[in-house]
C-alpha cells in the first residue's frame, strides 16, 4: 500500500531539452515527452487523438477509438512524422507508419486526416505568435474551462464557424477546446501527459476514465479521536490518531488516504508572475508513472501566491479511482515553494467527504 500512495506523490522536475514548433513561440516551452490527448467528436464513434514529443523534431500522431457498446472492436492508428525546423512554416519531413492497415481505407483516411489536423493547428496557431496571459482579452486565473484566448473562426473539419480557445498550459499549439456555434465542443482536451522514456508505456496505454461510481456522500460517521499536529517546515495540518505516520513528511489513514507536505526549489524563473503558476499547474495536470490525471473533472482555485487543484487519478495497475487536491503555495522565498497533497480513493472521500474536507480546512503556512 505504501508504495502504492507514494506513487500518487507529484514532483515537478524541470528539463533544459525543449521541444518547438516553427512558426510560432511556445510561452511554457514543450518539453521531450510531453503529449496531449483530445476527444474528436467529429468521428461517428467515439475517438481520441493524440500527440507526443520525442525531441525538437520529432512527434507521434495516434488515433483511438475503444469498443463500443455493439461491440465494435478498439481501433488504434498511429504514425511517427518528423518536422522541418529550419522554415518558418510547419512541414514534415520524413514519417513512419506505427499502426495502420494499408489495405484498410478508413485507416489511409484516419492518416491523412492526422496530417491535415497539424497543418490545420500549425497554420492558425502561426497567427498568434505567442499565446501569452497578457495576450488581450486572455482570461486569466479562472476556470479550467474558462482560462484562455477565445478566436472566431471558420473550420471545415469542425462544421464550419467556431470558436477556439487557446490556452497556454496546454502543450504544442496551446489548443484547449474547440466549440459550434451552440457552444458544444467539437474537440476538447481530455488528457495532459509526459512519458519519462522511449520505453514508457502510459502515452499508447491511453484509456478512458472510468465512469463516476455512486456512493452515498456523507453516509458515514467518523468516530471523533484525539488530535495530532502534523507540520513540515512553515506548514501545518491537524489530523488524529487514526492516521500514521510514514516519513517525516507523509501521513496515512489505512487503505484510504494520504497527505504530504513538502517544499522546493523553482529556480531559474525570470518572466511574469503568471508563469510559475501556470507552469506548474500544467504538471500538476500531466499524468505520470502509469497514473492517468482526468483532465475533463479537474478544476483550480487560484489565490494570491499560488493555487488548489482538484482532480481526480485512475491507476489501473491497482484498480482505483483516486480523489486528489494539491495546494501549491509561493514562500517568502523567491525560489522556494510549499506543496501540500491529499488523495483519498473515491469511495472513502465521498463517504467521508465532511470528515476530510475539515482535515483540509486546518492547513496553515507560517
Amino acid at each position: 500500500m505504501k508504495k502504492i500512495l507514494l506513487s500518487l506523490i507529484s514532483l515537478v522536475f524541470i528539463t533544459f531539452s525543449l521541444c518547438a514548433m516553427p512558426g510560432f513561440s511556445s510561452y511554457i516551452p514543450d518539453q521531450p515527452g510531453e503529449y496531449v490527448y483530445y476527444r474528436d467528436y467529429s468521428f461517428g464513434r467515439e475517438s481520441y487523438i493524440g500527440i507526443v514529443c520525442y525531441d525538437s523534431q520529432s512527434y507521434q500522431l495516434r488515433y483511438y477509438a475503444p469498443e463500443t457498446k455493439q461491440k465494435l472492436p478498439a481501433k488504434t492508428v498511429a504514425t511517427l512524422v518528423t518536422v522541418d525546423l529550419v522554415k518558418k512554416h510547419f512541414d514534415f519531413t520524413g514519417e513512419k507508419i506505427l499502426v495502420a492497415d494499408y489495405n484498410n481505407n478508413d485507416d489511409v483516411d484516419i492518416i491523412n486526416y492526422l496530417h491535415d489536423l497539424m497543418y490545420e493547428f500549425a497554420n492558425r496557431r502561426s497567427k498568434h505568435f505567442e499565446i501569452n496571459p497578457s495576450n488581450k482579452g486572455y482570461v486569466n486565473f479562472d476556470t479550467l474551462k474558462t482560462n484562455g484566448l477565445y478566436e472566431s473562426t471558420y473550420f471545415e473539419q469542425f462544421g464550419g464557424n467556431v470558436r477556439i480557445l487557446y490556452d497556454c498550459i496546454i502543450p504544442f499549439f496551446n489548443i484547449k477546446r474547440i466549440e459550434n456555434e451552440k457552444g458544444m465542443p467539437v474537440f476538447e482536451c481530455v488528457q495532459l501527459g509526459k512519458i519519462n522514456s522511449s520505453d514508457d508505456p502510459i502515452f499508447d496505454t491511453f484509456h478512458v476514465f472510468p465512469e463516476k461510481i455512486k456512493v452515498k456522500q456523507n453516509s458515514q460517521k467518523v468516530k471523533k479521536t484525539k488530535p495530532v499536529d502534523f507540520s513540515s517546515g512553515r506548514q501545518h495540518l491537524t489530523l488524529d490518531s487514526t492516521w500514521e505516520k510514514k516519513l517525516d513528511y507523509i501521513w496515512v489513514q489505512n487503505e484510504d488516504a494520504i497527505i504530504t507536505l513538502m517544499s522546493y526549489a523553482f529556480k531559474g524563473h525570470d518572466k511574469d508572475p503568471y508563469y510559475v503558476q501556470y507552469y506548474l499547474l500544467r504538471n500538476f495536470l500531466e499524468c505520470k508513472d502509469n497514473t492517468f490525471i482526468d483532465y475533463i473533472t479537474s478544476d483550480v482555485i487560484f489565490f494570491d501566491k499560488g493555487f488548489k487543484l482538484y482532480s481526480d487519478t485512475h491507476s489501473p495497475s491497482i484498480k482505483k479511482v483516486y480523489t486528489t487536491i494539491k495546494y501549491i503555495t509561493a514562500s517568502k522565498n523567491p525560489e522556494e515553494y510549499d506543496y501540500m497533497s491529499f488523495a483519498a480513493t473515491r469511495g472513502a472521500y465521498q463517504i467521508k467527504r465532511t470528515y476530510y474536507d475539515s482535515i483540509l480546512r486546518t492547513y496553515s503556512i507560517d
